[in-house]
């Protein structure tokens, strides 16, 4: 085994993290930084800042959050600042949604919601007529920071290419053996196909980081290699290789994934193109960052803290909480984040009360993570015997997370398998592949992934959720009922 370096670059939502592997899958060195401002010169200065001191050969590849798009020239220089994921254009929905050739796609719930790229950019068409005329390409942040790496200033960015997982929301047609851009759908509303680069596989070879950018952060000299969502690359890293894999990993949202050899269609959840092979069933909805919002604007305690409040809460004592789960069978924008049970009981000191509620905010997530176990058994006629985990960073990646887990697998009432949060390891998998590094997956998992522990359900005690469980869908129904 040759001694080749691996990069993988995380542009998340709020910072920048690079992580340099060997081959063994060891970790050399790191570095993270904020984002001060969610523009290109924001990245490029987070770039640079997170940079460790980077080898001049190598694998490097990038990942980042799906939704995101960016209208640049024919140089790469944003037309219009970068519409980020939660921006919206409502305006543009119903017209996306009366679409005839459209509805032929199986994700097409996604690509026309209010913050999929199609009506962004056909709002910033109807609303900068002239200034959308200057647009070359619509790419994702994946795309956009690979090219920027490897295309100099003056450099007229062609033969762009992007990966298949952020080809989906654009309008993707991920159901061919090499998806292709849906061109009924950019016919419609009069979008050329030559705005969209090229859908590669992910891991998919690009050329040399040679611009001044890449000089500038270090990257001078690596071999860049298409990259993928920041979902998929922790579908990756969480093992979620196989048919009938299940992941969940959590972080400002709980990321569920399931790994299946094709797609059936069906109302809970959408489909990725698997990075290797077949397709990841998947759903997301808000959690640590709900967690975040509670404790810092509500409880008004730190996050370390209200874990051990809510730990110290006996089972059955904690308030009944029921999440806004965008993208989950259990979305209801009426509903809200529902407390309910609290009954003004003068004998609770305010801890006591603090505690009860953190128990119920986490017990609430657990159990929406369960229902799709739950809806997916269920659908596929299936058992999901383990799940694997990643914690991904919510509240931060310092947090002890060993008794949330255990929580889980006491909930879920099975084995939790808990991983290293190596999202960029797990990026880097097809790269190596494509590049030979690796014989197999089974090769690059052994050495790039980390198991850390199998935390087992408590035998001891009988399934003491078991009637929570059986609750939890008919009243947060209630819950909605009562709210409309």
């Amino acid at each position: 085994m040759t001694d080749t370096p691996l990069v993988g670059v995380h542009l998340g939502t709020s910072s920048v993290s690079i992580d340099i592997y060997d081959l063994e899958g060891s970790l050399i060195a790191e570095g993270e930084a904020p984002i001060e401002e969610q523009t290109t010169i924001g990245w490029e200065r987070a770039l640079r800042a997170a940079a460790p001191n980077l080898p001049s050969t190598g694998i490097c590849s990038v990942t980042s959050t799906s939704g995101t798009i960016l209208l640049v020239d024919k140089y790469g220089e944003p037309v219009f600042p970068p519409e980020m994921y939660y921006n919206s254009a409502p305006e543009e929905v119903e017209r996306v949604r009366q679409s005839t050739t459209g509805s032929e796609l199986a994700n097409w719930e996604v690509i026309s919601s209010s913050t999929a790229p199609l009506p962004k950019i056909l709002r910033l068409r109807q609303e900068y007529p002239k200034r959308f005329e200057k647009v070359e390409w619509i790419m994702s942040p994946t795309t956009w920071v690979l090219y920027r790496l490897q295309f100099g200033s003056s450099s007229v960015w062609r033969h762009v290419e992007t990966d298949w997982t952020n080809a989906m929301k654009f309008g993707a047609n991920i159901e061919r053996s090499l998806p292709r851009w849906h061109l009924p759908l950019f016919h419609e509303f009069d979008l050329s196909p030559s705005l969209f680069p090229d859908i590669r596989p992910p891991g998919s070879f690009i050329g040399v980081a040679r611009s001044e950018v890449a000089n500038r952060i270090g990257f001078d000299g690596l071999r860049l290699y298409q990259g993928m969502t920041d979902g998929s690359a922790s579908a990756l890293a969480n093992g979620c290789l196989e048919p009938d894999d299940f992941s969940v990993t959590y972080g400002a949202t709980s990321r569920i994934k399931y790994v299946q050899e094709s797609i059936t269609p069906n109302d809970i959840t959408y489909y990725h193109r698997h990075p290797l092979d077949g397709y990841l069933l998947s759903a997301s909805f808000d959690s640590g960052s709900v967690l975040r919002w509670y404790f810092d604007r509500v409880l008004n305690i730190p996050h370390k803290y209200a874990f051990e409040l809510a730990e110290s809460v006996p089972h059955g004592e904690e308030y009944d909480v029921f999440l806004q789960s965008h993208r989950s069978p259990l979305y209801d924008p009426a509903v809200g984040t529902s407390i309910l049970g609290i009954n003004c009981d003068l004998s609770l000191s305010t801890e006591a009360v603090r505690g009860r509620i953190a128990r119920g905010l986490v017990s609430g997530i657990i159990l929406a993570e369960w229902t799709y176990i739950e809806r997916i058994q269920n659908q596929f006629d299936t058992t999901i015997e383990t799940i694997s985990l990643m914690n991904d960073g919510a509240p931060n990646l310092k947090e002890d997370y060993s008794w949330l887990n255990t929580l889980r697998a006491q909930i879920w009432n099975r084995p939790v398998r808990e991983m290293e949060p190596r999202m960029t390891a797990g990026l880097l998998i097809p790269p190596t592949l494509i590049a030979s590094e690796y014989s197999d997956r089974n090769e690059a998992v052994e050495h790039l992934l980390r198991e850390r522990t199998t935390i087992e359900p408590d035998d001891d005690q009988p399934d003491q959720y078991e009637d929570r469980r059986n609750k939890y869908l008919d009243r947060w129904q209630t819950v909605g009922d009562l709210q409309r």
